[in-house]
């Protein structure tokens, strides 16, 4: 029966924080499990030194770094205000030099500071943070958790010095493993999830040779710098409440005629003809595309391969392209933003499914969007993502509003609780967790929360949802989303589309 290695670092100031820094300088949350396995590795050189560390650290560590990567519970946090702070520069030779000849320094001491900013990780509801591994050989965890243990508690410090912790390793039962109370980080293959450094086979090397090479950094013949660390892996974790995006692929609507100017199609009447407009162009480019890719009439339609008068139902139901027109987003000075015509469209597909996305970036250029009766109505050019009104879109935020009303399936009867249930319940029809969905902040009404969008009864909606409640939508989650965010029965074709506010 397999068993649950835990190593726990423990916060000891009473207003916890972490003042640890992922790539780029961000804040890192949680701390990384190579952070941890460096932590144990300081503490087990410094329990056992020389021989001593050969004997007792070396193959315990050894094992550790080659169990994979560990599911981490942490107490939520919070990002701190970044505050500025001076701290020595290590030139006071520019100040005691002059000094010690009886001269005037160029600089005082006070002037031989750098400014560094600060952002700590404030933590939120618990202190401690568990690392779980789950190890089946049960001989080698036997083997190895004393001196685990010992290392783990001659743990001072995680991050920077001022983040004083304590640690222990203990081995527990899967059931007891449950108990934990924290945000659970899982690891994950969506790319979108948070990065974390995780130690593999040879990280406890390459800690030793820079070690060693920090040791002998002045040589006789001038400084050596001290290499990076390279030997680990980078893994996406993820929690229950983050969503995962979706990938997409935008396009700008151009005349077909270069002399016209571009298009421009009026939100209302005209959003779900453009996303059928959209569909077929890829059903055109589509056919004859590889086997493994699945059924066009399910993944390009949304229709039921078996009955192509029944729509798409099942566990793989969300199995298919979202076609959505995107209204401008326009900046008007202090009066703010403005919801304009429709000029992009955006096609987003299911996480894990980027090769059919590649095939319709390659193909899709160039497309005519040709109305029913033929009519010729623009033509598509991929949009680059640098894109403002795009960004507005896809970017990651809090705070989101509806610039087309959300179609929501079921009835409420008159009732307030069961309206906000059901809609609650399409954002997790839209793939976000139902822990995020029901920590939302939500409201919903008729009328448009963004100048610009109408009431929701002047909207052409889908001739099979006529008669189903449409609400415009403001929605605040707790953690950062990331768009594309459509939710509602009419989200493939552009319907319940939000836009960062």
């Amino acid at each position: 029966m397999s068993k649950v290695l835990c190593v726990t670092v423990q916060f000891l100031d009473p207003v916890a924080s972490f003042h640890g820094r992922a790539d780029g300088g961000e804040p890192e949350w949680p701390p990384s499990p190579l952070r941890v396995f460096q932590a144990l590795t300081d503490a087990a050189a410094s329990r056992w030194r020389m021989r001593q560390f050969d004997d007792y650290a070396k193959p315990m560590l050894s094992w550790l770094e080659g169990l994979g990567t560990p599911t981490i519970i942490a107490p939520t946090c919070h990002a701190g205000v970044p505050v500025r702070i001076a701290v020595p520069n290590n030139d006071l030779d520019v100040w005691a030099g002059p000094v010690s000849r009886g001269l005037v320094p160029k600089k005082q001491q006070n002037e031989l500071k750098t400014m560094k900013t600060v952002r700590p990780t404030h933590i939120l509801r618990g202190h401690a943070v568990h690392y779980l591994w789950t190890v089946t050989d049960s001989l080698e965890i036997e083997s190895f958790t004393c001196n685990l243990q010992a290392a783990a508690r001659s743990i001072t410090h995680l991050g920077w010095g001022v983040d004083m912790v304590a640690g222990n390793a203990t081995v527990i039962s899967q059931e007891e493993a449950t108990k934990f109370v924290g945000e659970r980080w899982q690891p994950t293959k969506d790319a979108s999830g948070t990065k974390l450094r995780v130690p593999k086979s040879g990280t406890l090397q390459a800690l030793m040779t820079k070690h060693t090479a920090f040791l002998e950094r002045l040589q006789p013949d001038g400084f050596r710098p001290v290499p990076p660390l390279t030997v680990f892996d980078t893994v996406s974790y993820r929690r229950a409440t983050d969503p995962t995006a979706r990938p997409w692929v935008a396009f700008r609507i151009n005349s077909v005629d270069p002399d016209d100017r571009p298009p421009a199609f009026d939100t209302t009447r005209r959003c779900r003809d453009v996303a059928a407009w959209v569909r077929h162009a890829t059903a055109k480019v589509c056919d004859g595309w590889p086997s493994e890719y699945g059924d066009i009439a399910a993944f390009v339609h949304g229709h039921d391969p078996l009955d192509n008068k029944k729509p798409l139902t099942g566990v793989r139901a969300d199995e298919r392209f979202m076609y959505l027109p995107l209204p401008s987003i326009e900046r008007r000075g202090e009066k703010g933003e403005h919801v304009g015509a429709i000029r992009r469209v955006l096609i987003a597909a299911p996480a894990g499914f980027q090769d059919r996305l590649d095939w319709l970036r390659r193909r899709l250029p160039g497309q005519e969007l040709v109305a029913e009766g033929g009519e010729l109505k623009g033509m598509l050019n991929e949009l680059p993502d640098s894109d403002w009104v795009l960004q507005r879109y896809t970017d990651s935020g809090r705070a989101w509003s509806t610039v087309t009303p959300v179609i929501r399936p079921g009835h409420d009867d008159g009732d307030a609780t069961k309206a906000e249930q059901l809609l609650r319940t399409v954002f997790v029809q839209a793939g976000l967790s139902r822990e995020l969905a029901e920590a939302a902040e939500l409201d919903w009404r008729y009328v448009g929360f963004r100048a610009g969008v109408e009431l929701v009864r002047q909207y052409c909606l889908p001739d099979s949802m006529q008669r189903l409640p449409a609400y415009h939508v403001r929605v605040r989650f707790p953690v950062a989303v990331c768009g594309p965010l459509a939710v509602g029965a009419g989200r493939y074709r552009g319907f319940g589309l939000f836009a960062l506010e």
